[in-house]
């Protein structure tokens, strides 16, 4: 079996395997020119408990590096009457250490890499391909120039004699989606004309480990515990933050910030902003095609609003290795139908409430901001509704 990226789902998926006792031979490509290339990413993850459960089960749950958030608060910017309601999810509700963590990619990356190591796994850095469907099989292929970006499945040209040979598989795995800015289009997709900044704010007020969704009509802006400090996704439309980049440093862009935040931050004290990325949903309606399959972004990429895309990988990749670990060739494209309607319920219900809430919340319609009000009261009121919603971000959907 061939798993083409060694992300976080990717190892995942090669660890879950492993460590049920999967006779498959595996091997994980890479287009990374090493181990160490991405363990300087800056950027700052939100897992669910759910997904602490799955690393801490393969070894791979860095806990030395990890923030806990124990509750969330929800609410949205508007006038009046209508800023008044909120959601608290708080974990001891739940019965809980946490609901969530933050952890930089980096150091959840190093801990997987550690964990594949200790495991015996390899992977062959350097290596970008493409995979090639075949009547029973996978083909895959050395990639080169435009293509080494772009692993989906699909016709790919020969490599050259010298770029490596072509090697056959009986499944190949795809888990290196990349941004929404750099995929092919698929049949789920929508630009949300929001861009995310990202950086890391102080305020006056410890965080005890409070995580903030606060919708504007622009989009949500996220305060998400982080050390001692939030770590910040701040979406806005593209003008909004090229602006925003440029007088980052400026008392303006902390006082905007602050205007759109609830009381419960307390004051602003310290804004950096480090970079920004834009926002789209882009998801495939079947994740297999033939003896292909596609995990995570590869699968769906998502609005970073609630934080589920990663969450949402990880499952994917541990029910595709639970289904594998003892499944045999000759049932394997009936075993690949029944995991794709598996994670269907999954992935539609994250699909669809995602993009409710990145779109929902910046409509401007007449009584569209009441009604918003009026449904984050009910949720608020509602415990049951509460607790199962939550338990769904939580663990997802478990067929």
């Amino acid at each position: 079996m061939a798993i083409v990226g060694a992300g976080p789902v990717g190892l995942s998926l090669a660890l879950r395997m492993r460590q049920l006792g999967s006779p498959a031979e595996l091997q994980v490509f890479d287009a990374q020119p090493d181990a160490r290339a991405a363990l300087s990413d800056p950027r700052v993850l939100a897992l669910s408990e759910g997904s602490r459960q799955l690393l801490q089960a393969l070894r791979a749950w860095p806990a030395e590096a990890a923030t806990a958030i124990r509750d969330i608060h929800v609410s949205q910017h508007a006038s009046g009457l209508s800023s008044l309601p909120r959601v608290m999810l708080r974990a001891e509700e739940a019965a809980l250490p946490a609901l969530g963590y933050t952890v930089r990619y980096g150091e959840l990356l190093g801990a997987l890499q550690a964990a594949a190591v200790e495991a015996g796994i390899q992977v062959r850095y350097a290596s970008p391909v493409r995979v090639r469907e075949q009547a029973r099989s996978v083909l895959v292929l050395p990639a080169r120039g435009a293509d080494a970006g772009d692993p989906a499945t699909g016709p790919a040209p020969e490599p050259p004699p010298d770029n490596g040979p072509a090697r056959e598989f009986d499944l190949a795995v795809l888990a290196e989606g990349g941004a929404f800015h750099d995929q092919q289009q698929r049949e789920l997709h929508h630009d949300y004309g929001q861009t995310a900044l990202i950086g890391q704010l102080r305020c006056d007020r410890a965080h005890g480990g409070l995580a903030v969704e606060r919708f504007t009509p622009d989009g949500p802006v996220a305060l998400l515990p982080r050390g001692a400090d939030y770590a910040l996704v701040w979406c806005v439309p593209p003008a909004r933050a090229r602006e925003l980049l440029r007088h980052q440093d400026s008392a303006e862009a902390m006082r905007q910030l602050q205007a759109l935040l609830p009381a419960v931050c307390g004051r602003a004290l310290e804004l950096r902003l480090f970079g920004c990325y834009p926002l789209g949903l882009n998801a495939r309606l079947r994740t297999r095609r033939g003896r292909a399959v596609q995990l995570g972004n590869a699968a769906q990429t998502l609005h970073p609003v609630a934080g589920q895309g990663l969450n949402l990988g990880l499952r994917d990749s541990a029910t595709l290795a639970r289904m594998l670990s003892d499944a045999d060739v000759a049932g394997l494209d009936e075993l690949l139908r029944r995991y794709d309607l598996t994670r269907l319920p999954d992935r539609a219900l994250l699909l669809g409430l995602t993009d409710l809430l990145a779109r929902g919340f910046t409509w401007e319609l007449p009584g569209a901001s009441a009604l918003r009000a009026g449904a984050l009261a009910a949720l608020s009121a509602a415990w049951p509704l509460r607790r199962a919603l939550q338990r769904r971000m939580l663990f997802g959907w478990r067929a």
